[in-house]
């Protein structure tokens, strides 16, 4: 009877790899001088192992015979590992490259329910997990803990399957992805140190991508007081005042030209409220391939620079004060002369220069200077 059903299901594969554009059950049922009944009942067990297919025109449907790879074939030759499980999760087969990542030999995988397969080498808890879920989860990353080499990750594939005989299972198909995953990872760890190393600096940074900005830190938002969402979509001369932006697109064309030489400049900037803030600005550039980045650090140095002012102011008033007395006045430090005004080089003579040359002594006699103004180096001449 086995014998006899075989060769009906014998007859319909041969009849249809003769006609390869397909036969409906109609056809069939006539070539073979078969009950339409009976055909139809032959196609089903056909199309539920995967031996055909069918494709539906209007009502009729019209099968054709499956271009499938066999079994083996696949087990032998594929880069994958690969598993083959029934419906009770016993190992129907299983290829060379999965047991040489088990450790093990055929003869004790094949035939085991995959819950008892223990592996002397590999971890495999993940896997199990991973196939007593839902196997609506068809696809997945899994990883296996290897002895003495660590971590071997895989991405998953559990495929439906359907054997000659009508049973059910699947095959679990595993790619080798651990390079892949291991240099994601390393990528998305070197991002995440330089954001934190980015994000906590006192300098603001901007980097562009072929002109375009892709990242800009905290910094610069609080040096600017503009969002990063404003700074992306705003030209960056904007923030430059009229009376710097001519020199400082002239000192970005100078850079553009030279995009391999580092270059740096100082100017006033314009705050989204309206303060004026001096920053330092340097450009670095990279590479890579068609794209050049553009690295530009702000530091803000108003605080120094109004030190900077108020340092010459403090100058200018003491050299006013000091141009404008009635004494003769020089300054010494370490026996040397620093400052002489005006009123000296009346009294002596001397010009600035003699006197810084040849030195105090050198140019004037000193008598009974002492004291703290001595100590200091100030010595006051009048004319008596």
């Amino acid at each position: 009877m086995m014998q006899d059903y075989q060769q009906e299901l014998g007859a319909i594969r041969d009849l249809l790899k003769k006609n390869p554009n397909g036969m409906s059950v109609t056809d069939i049922s006539k070539a073979l001088k078969k009950n339409k009944n009976t055909v139809g009942r032959y196609l089903d067990i056909l199309l539920i192992s995967g031996q055909v297919d069918m494709r539906t025109y209007g009502m009729a449907k019209v099968y054709t015979l499956s271009q499938r790879v066999p079994l083996s074939a696949m087990l032998s030759y594929s880069k994958e590992l690969i598993m083959v499980l029934d419906d009770e999760f016993r190992i129907i087969d299983v290829n060379a490259n999965f047991l040489t990542l088990l450790h093990l030999s055929r003869e004790e995988a094949v035939g085991k329910n995959i819950s008892f397969l223990q592996s002397p080498e590999v971890d495999v808890h993940e896997l199990l997990d991973s196939i007593s879920k839902e196997r609506k989860e068809a696809e997945t990353t899994v990883t296996f803990f290897v002895k003495d080499k660590g971590e071997r990750i895989f991405h998953q594939k559990c495929v439906p399957t359907v054997f000659d005989d009508g049973g059910k299972g699947i095959t679990l198909i595993l790619e080798d992805v651990t390079e892949r995953i291991l240099a994601e990872r390393e990528i998305r760890e070197s991002e995440e140190r330089f954001r934190t190393m980015a994000e906590n600096i006192r300098d603001g940074l901007i980097i562009l991508e072929n002109g375009k900005t892709v990242y800009a830190n905290r910094r610069i938002a609080e040096i600017t007081g503009y969002s990063f969402k404003e700074l992306w979509a705003m030209d960056t001369l904007s923030i430059i005042p009229e009376e710097s932006r001519d020199e400082v697109i002239q000192r970005r064309k100078e850079i553009d030209a030279h995009p391999e030489t580092p270059g740096d400049f100082q100017t006033w900037i314009i705050r989204k409220d309206g303060k004026r803030r001096f920053v330092y600005i340097r450009i670095n550039t990279a590479r890579q391939g068609s794209i050049l980045f553009y690295f530009i650090i702000f530091t803000d140095i108003t605080e120094l620079k109004n030190q900077e002012a108020k340092v010459r102011e403090s100058e200018q008033r003491f050299r006013m004060m000091a141009e404008n007395i009635q004494d003769g006045l020089i300054i010494v430090e370490n026996d040397k002369v620093v400052y002489t005004n005006h009123r000296i080089n009346e009294i002596s003579g001397y010009t600035d220069e003699v006197i810084r040359r040849m030195g105090l002594h050198g140019t004037i006699i000193v008598e009974n200077v002492s004291g703290g103004m001595a100590d200091a180096g100030l010595i006051p001449f009048s004319e008596e």
